[in-house]
C-alpha cells in the first residue's frame, strides 16, 4: 500500500504540476494593454473641377470656340478649349503629378495643344504642387481637328460622323518623398 500511495502522490504532484505549468501559460498569454494613441495623418485629396474623381471625360461639343465650319457640332476644322482646375486645399503634402488624355477614340488629326496658336501638341501634363503654393492651379487645354482632305482623314473622319467625341483625362498623383510638412 506504501507503494500506492507513493504512486497516487505522484500523480497528484504531476497533475497538480502539470495544472500550474498550463495556468501560467495560459495566463501569460491572456494579458493584454489598452490605451489610446493620437496619429496624425496628412490631407491627400485633390480636386479636379470641383469633383474628387480624378477620371473625367470632356465632351469636345461643349468647348468649341469661334470658327469658320461650325459653333455647334465637333466636324473637321473646328477648335476649342477646356480648362481643367486642380484644387490641391484639401491636400497636405507636396505632389508630383501626370495628367493623361487618352486619345485612342478621337480622329487621327484631332490634336491637343499647350498652347491657343497650336503649335505645342501634347498627349500628357507633368506638374507638381508644393505645400505652401497656390493651392489651385489651371491648365488650359486647346484642340483642333485639322480639316486635310486626303483620302485616309476622310475615311478616318467619317468614323466619327455624328458621334459624341470625348476626351478622356486620368490624373496619377505621388507625393514627393521629403516634400511637405
Amino acid at each position: 500500500m506504501k507503494n500506492n500511495a507513493k504512486i497516487i502522490l505522484i500523480i497528484v504532484l504531476f497533475v497538480i504540476g502539470i495544472s500550474i505549468l498550463s495556468f501560467s501559460s495560459y495566463s501569460f498569454f491572456k494579458k493584454s494593454a489598452s490605451g489610446d494613441a493620437d496619429v496624425s495623418t496628412a490631407k491627400f485629396q485633390i480636386l479636379l473641377n470641383d469633383s474628387s474623381s480624378v477620371s473625367q471625360s470632356i465632351n469636345l461639343q461643349d468647348t468649341i470656340t469661334a470658327n469658320s465650319y461650325s459653333n455647334d457640332l465637333v466636324v473637321p476644322g473646328t477648335n476649342g478649349a477646356f480648362d481643367l482646375e486642380l484644387d490641391f486645399s484639401n491636400v497636405d503634402v507636396s505632389v508630383s503629378y501626370i495628367i493623361n488624355f487618352d486619345t485612342t477614340n478621337i480622329p487621327t488629326n484631332l490634336k491637343l495643344y499647350s498652347d491657343n496658336a497650336y503649335q505645342n501638341e501634347i498627349t500628357s501634363i507633368n506638374d507638381s504642387y508644393t505645400v505652401g503654393g497656390s493651392q489651385t492651379k489651371t491648365h488650359t487645354i486647346y484642340w483642333k481637328w485639322v480639316y486635310l482632305t486626303d483620302d485616309a482623314s476622310n475615311t478616318n473622319d467619317n468614323l466619327f460622323m455624328d458621334q459624341d467625341i470625348a476626351i478622356d483625362t486620368t490624373i496619377t498623383l505621388s507625393q514627393i518623398v521629403g516634400g511637405g510638412n
